[in-house]
């Protein structure tokens, strides 16, 4: 009841600024929350459709469009990838097709500047003394030996030089000599003189010299013995 002589006193809806802060504060926590579950949990924030009621006019012919609508953006997107794709693979063939041109251009450059050696007399020359000196050698040696690089045996075998030694007399002995032991593994190494001994007696040798300065030593063995062991 409101006393006589004293006016009503209206209150105010103005909120206090701690109120203010406070809801603001409130508000800015609360989307923070939900960025951070956005990103944790993106299939949750996704918004479901509502679909179509079922009271509609035409359900069935608008869910046939949107099916068929789907289907063509489907496509549409097949087919773009598969243009990306082949556009991609249309520049790397025409890639290497350029390098290969430009390539061949240079190894004919440079096959043009090098001189014709085919027809040198000095190379055939060489060759010649160089054939002449391997069979005066072929011819006064009993013993001869081959080194082959463990690496790659059966690539730094001569077979022509072998055949040409075996046909010069039963006399001849071939030792082949597999270096560079170091350098492939103790299992191929034994491998390589398991099958290299069916043809020729196989000695292998290490590569290196630097430990086997302090190993080397003389050893005296007798004509026979070495023929037996062959």
């Amino acid at each position: 009841m409101v006393k006589k002589g004293h006016p009503r006193k209206m209150r105010s809806k103005r909120m206090t600024l701690k109120t203010k802060y406070k809801i603001e504060k409130k508000v800015k926590e609360h989307k923070r929350k939900e960025r951070r579950d956005a990103r944790r949990n993106p299939a949750k924030t996704k918004k479901r459709d509502p679909g179509i009621p079922n009271l509609a006019p035409f359900k069935e012919a608008i869910l046939r469009e949107a099916e068929e609508k789907k289907m063509k953006m489907l496509e549409v997107r097949e087919q773009k990838k598969a243009r990306k794709k082949t556009s991609k693979l249309e520049k790397i063939r025409l890639d290497a097709e350029g390098r290969q041109e430009t390539f061949k251009a240079k190894q004919d450059e440079v096959m043009e500047s090098l001189p014709d050696l085919s027809e040198s007399k000095d190379l055939k020359s060489s060759r010649r003394a160089y054939f002449r000196e391997v069979k005066k050698v072929v011819e006064s040696a009993d013993v001869l030996i081959e080194v082959l690089d463990a690496r790659d045996p059966l690539g730094t075998r001569c077979y022509e030089l072998e055949k040409e030694i075996m046909a010069s007399g039963a006399h001849k002995k071939l030792v082949l000599v597999l270096n560079k032991i170091d350098l492939v593994p103790r299992a191929v190494v034994e491998q390589w003189l398991k099958y290299l001994r069916k043809e020729f007696p196989t000695v292998a040798f290490k590569a290196s010299t630097q430990i086997q300065r302090k190993r080397l030593s003389q050893y005296k063995y007798t004509l026979e013995a070495i023929q037996e062991h062959m």
